[in-house]
This record gives C-alpha cells, structure tokens and sequence, in this order.
C-alpha cells in the first residue's frame, strides 16, 4: 500500500511546524528521505510565499516537479522555476460589500498580497502582525490610499474565537454577499477569505492532474477546518491530535501532536523508515 502513496500534501502551522513555528530535525529528516525516494513533498498552507521559502530551502525542495500551495489553494507555485500554475485574485470592487459589513462589526481586515500585507487602518487596529511575522513587508494603510487595481490572494479577520464565530453566522445568512468568496478558519482567531471555490483540495486537484497523479496516490495532514478539503480528497488523512473534532472525524488516521512531531511520527511507521 505504501507504494501507492507518491503526494504527500501538508499543512504548516499547528501541523508541520512546531508550536515555535519551527521545523523540527525529525520532520526535516523524515521528509527529505521521502523526497530522495520520488515522493512530492506540498507545502500546503494559507501562508504567503516570502513565508514558505525558507522551509522550502530547509527541506531542499528545488526540483523541476517540486510546488507549494499558498494562500489555501489560491496560488500553486513551482519552487524551481517561480512560476504560478494558478494564481486566483481579489481587486477591492470584488469585496466592497463585505467590507462593509464587517466594518459594521468593528473588527479589523488585512489584504495579502504575493509579497506585501496591507493592514487597512479604517477597520482598527489588527493583530494578524503578531502571526505574519517579519518575513514579508507589513504596512498601514487607509483604503483610499490602496489603487483601484490592486491585487490581492486573500484578505484576512483576525479577532476572538466568539467574534470570529459571530462573523461566521452573519456571512452565512447573508450569502449574497459572498456569492463570490469562500472564507474559512485557518485558526480559531483568523478567518480568511480567498475567492470562490479555492480550496486546498482545488489546488490538489489541479496539482495531482499537472503530474499524471490521481487523490488514490494523495496523502494529506493537516489540524484545522481550511485542511478539510484536501483531508477529504486524499486517500490517506491524517488529523494532528491537537486538531479540531471536525478534522478528526473526517480523517482515516490520527497521529501525535505537532509539539510532538507526529507527521514524522505517521511517516515513520507507514513507510517503515
């Protein structure tokens, strides 16, 4: 059966990387040995690119037929030649409405670009800096200072799980206003929103396709309700054991906890390495 599996899709945050958001010497291990076999390691994550890479560069993927997906499946990007196979946008006329409605609510959004996050200073001050971190240019802006013709992955609310919750409710009765937009919780406090029907397990889809792959060879792990569709699509899903019940449910395995590297943990055993 282990043969079968030639994908191995995962999820960053509260998965791959260390509650230090760090990549722990076993997974770095582990899934460079995969890799040297002719398995495709995927970065699978709502992150943007700037970052990614570095772990990229930790786990030397540079091949011809290595790529990430970011923005939860609104960008496949190949490592090796920087180029995208898909690159889904927002412009700000696409969200208008739904800025609105959240500025009623009085809770903060932030745009990400390829390569910059705008923190809009109309809507109050956000904490999505502090999970952002240092790798990709952050900056304050009023709206009437972003062109008309900017483009952007993802926008993002970061707030409480009770506000978050709220937000969610409101979205979901009123779905004209997202006929548009899927949104998501990529953690309990941050709700993201990339346009429709992009998803981790689109991307996959896309991804398995461009490499004459199908979901029976996909593995896939992931702690977190934007992990859902490509925990559905593969043939192997495996939850974090700090995952949310939904994610444990649906999937066909659980291993430890991402304090406790459990992707090396699963990959050990299931490919006796």
């Amino acid at each position: 059966m282990t043969n079968k599996i030639k994908m191995i899709a995962l999820d960053m945050d509260n998965t791959l990387l260390r509650p230090d958001k760090t990549l722990s010497k076993r997974n770095t291990k582990v899934l460079q040995s995969l890799h040297t076999m002719g398995k495709s390691i995927v970065l699978t994550t709502s992150r943007p690119f700037p970052n990614v890479q570095p772990f990229l560069s930790q786990l030397q993927l540079n091949q011809v037929n290595d790529y990430a997906i970011l923005f939860n499946g609104a960008i496949i990007k190949n490592i090796y030649t920087n180029q995208n196979l898909i690159n889904h946008v927002f412009t700000l006329s696409d969200v208008d409405e739904v800025f609105n409605l959240i500025h009623n609510i009085r809770l903060p959004i932030d745009l990400v670009t390829q390569n910059n996050v705008y923190s809009i200073k109309d809507f109050g001050k956000s904490g999505y800096v502090e999970l952002v971190g240092k790798l990709i240019p952050y900056s304050e802006k009023l709206l009437s200072e972003l062109t008309p013709d900017l483009m952007f992955n993802k926008f993002v609310v970061c707030a409480t799980d009770t506000e978050l919750n709220y937000l969610e409710n409101v979205l979901q009765h009123t779905p004209i206003l997202t006929k548009n937009i899927n949104f998501v919780r990529s953690r309990r406090n941050l709700l993201e929103f990339v346009p429709n029907k992009v998803n981790k397990g689109a991307a996959l889809s896309k991804l398995l396709k461009q490499l004459s792959l199908t979901p029976d060879s996909l593995m896939a792990f992931g702690d977190e309700a934007n992990d859902y569709s490509m925990l559905s699509l593969a043939r192997v899903s495996v939850a974090m054991d700090n995952a949310i019940p939904s994610i444990k449910k649906i999937s066909t395995n659980i291993t430890k906890s991402n304090a406790e590297d459990g992707v090396a943990e699963f990959l050990e055993n299931y490919f006796s390495l």
